[in-house]
């Protein structure tokens, strides 16, 4: 997600809930060239040191790459289109095993709305 009109248009009306340690934004599109458009913001504030940011969208990164078919299918079917912001509201850097857990929540979540 790069367009700085979609963005904005995500955060000040899209919906969003909480999964700990990620806050999901979504947002229906009218058209796209893809079905899901990913934002992943890890916030400067909690973690100085952009090692640290770059493991945790990595982290998400994957584990939304690998959990993300089932919804992606779903919404083509219907032909649907949404942007998705995942802002990581944790204070330390995940396990994977924990992280993939809450993706596969939220995406088992955003597959149903």
């Amino acid at each position: 997600l790069c367009s700085k009109l979609v963005i904005d248009e995500l955060f000040r009306s899209g919906k969003s809930f909480k999964t700990y340690p990620l806050r999901v934004i979504y947002n229906p599109l009218e058209e796209s060239d893809s079905t899901a458009k990913l934002l992943i913001s890890v916030p400067k504030k909690r973690f100085g040191k952009a090692v640290s940011r770059n493991r945790i969208k990595r982290l998400i990164r994957e584990t939304y790459r690998l959990n993300k078919n089932d919804m992606v299918e779903k919404w083509q079917a219907d032909g649907k289109y949404f942007a998705l912001a995942f802002v990581y509201i944790g204070n330390d850097i995940p396990k994977y095993e924990d992280l993939n857990i809450t993706v596969q929540q939220i995406l088992e979540t955003l597959k149903s709305k």
